[in-house]
């Protein structure tokens, strides 16, 4: 027993320095969190109570990883003690790697914290601020771009630390592009027909979009790398991949000026004579009617001789481009053009048969005898 206790004296005397010293950096890195944590929550709630919402959001992001940092260190130091007396020499050559490794995927993962709550919050913060959002397509490009940067730049730093030739790296890709691209020459298409869209901006999230030679047709509710998502009137999603935006015409409805009204009235042959004042008060009509946009030109002409009528061509724009309102006025117009010709004395003409019997029907009652 008293060899025990001469060991243990022996092993505490030989190495209490280094006890004494994890016990500092753990004391250190509980300091280091608990003034972390403080500190960024008296800045957040600063931002807060000055209305500065979007940095309170960008700082309360970094907070996480603030602390994971400080741990992280904390591991290090403590590693570095308990390494240096037991000799793991291969151990304290790697120990400043995967400390440099660890500093930048805490620095990428900061980073892409910040970015999602910018995308989130920068819209509101400018807002109000200013009294208007930004375009969310912008928004959006700018934080897909931001990603690919951050993801690429630490990368590259971290396979430089590895040891990797940067340089060796780009002439392989150069070599092996060649057949990778066969491969992915869709992808590619479809990397470069999103990117079409977000700098032409032929249409936003939200619009309503037609794609003729594709059949389809919907509201666009998101727009990726590779497909973007239309949700069309049946509620069923279309993923179109972009690539198809390079090459097909893209009609963007909500971004007419005016939407047309484009009808045939019809009136019966019978009132050939009332065709030249019901024309004329079609026309009167058309040009005083106040939702009409006469500054893109209305036309109310009798067009042709009809199969069971005669044709009158209404033909005008709408001063809204809402399909719900347009299709408004477009039946409160049709209802008033038929009250003219009702006011006339005349009548709409709808297709009818009409038999004419040149001699006595087989079926005629017999006559009485005389």
């Amino acid at each position: 027993m008293h060899k025990l206790f001469e060991n243990m004296a022996a092993f505490w005397g030989a190495h209490l320095s280094n006890v004494i010293g994890i016990i500092v950096i753990l004391l250190a890195g509980v300091f280091g969190s608990t003034l972390a944590k403080t500190g960024f929550g008296l800045l957040m709630r600063w931002s807060n109570n000055h209305g500065h919402k979007f940095r309170a959001a960008v700082l309360g992001c970094l907070l996480t990883p603030a602390v994971c940092l400080i741990w992280g260190l904390v591991t290090y130091f403590i590693v570095l003690a308990v390494s240096a007396p037991l000799k793991l020499s291969e151990l304290l050559n790697i120990l400043p790697v995967i400390l440099k490794i660890f500093v930048l995927l805490v620095t990428a993962w900061a980073s892409l914290r910040v970015v999602a709550v910018s995308e989130r919050a920068y819209p509101a913060h400018i807002w109000h601020k200013h009294g208007k959002t930004p375009d969310p397509m912008l928004v959006d490009a700018i934080a897909k771009i931001t990603r690919i940067l951050v993801v690429t730049i630490i990368g590259l730093m971290i396979l430089r630390i590895l040891n990797f030739s940067i340089a060796s790296l780009l002439a392989f890709g150069g070599v092996a592009g060649i057949a990778v691209g066969f491969a992915a020459q869709g992808v590619t298409a479809n990397l470069f027909g999103a990117l079409v869209v977000y700098l032409d901006q032929p249409f936003k999230v939200g619009e309503w979009i037609v794609l003729p030679t594709q059949n389809v047709s919907g509201t666009v509710e998101h727009i990726g790398w590779r497909t973007t998502t239309v949700r069309g009137f049946d509620t069923r999603p279309y993923y179109v991949p972009n690539q198809i935006f390079n090459s097909s015409v893209v009609q963007t409805p909500p971004r007419m000026q005016a939407r047309q009204i484009n009808s045939i009235i019809s009136i019966r042959y019978v009132d050939f004579d009332k065709l030249a004042r019901i024309t004329a008060d079609f026309r009167a009509h058309v040009d005083n009617h106040k939702e009409i946009d006469q500054s893109l030109g209305a036309m109310v002409y009798f067009q042709q001789y009809g199969s069971y009528g005669l044709q009158i061509l209404v033909w005008c724009f709408t001063r809204t481009v809402v399909w719900q309102d347009s299709l408004a006025i477009q039946e409160r117009l049709l209802i008033e053009l038929g009250q003219i010709v009702r006011r006339h004395g005349a009548e709409l003409a709808v297709p009818i048969s009409q038999v004419e019997l040149t001699s006595p029907s087989p079926f005629s009652p017999p006559q009485p005898p005389v």
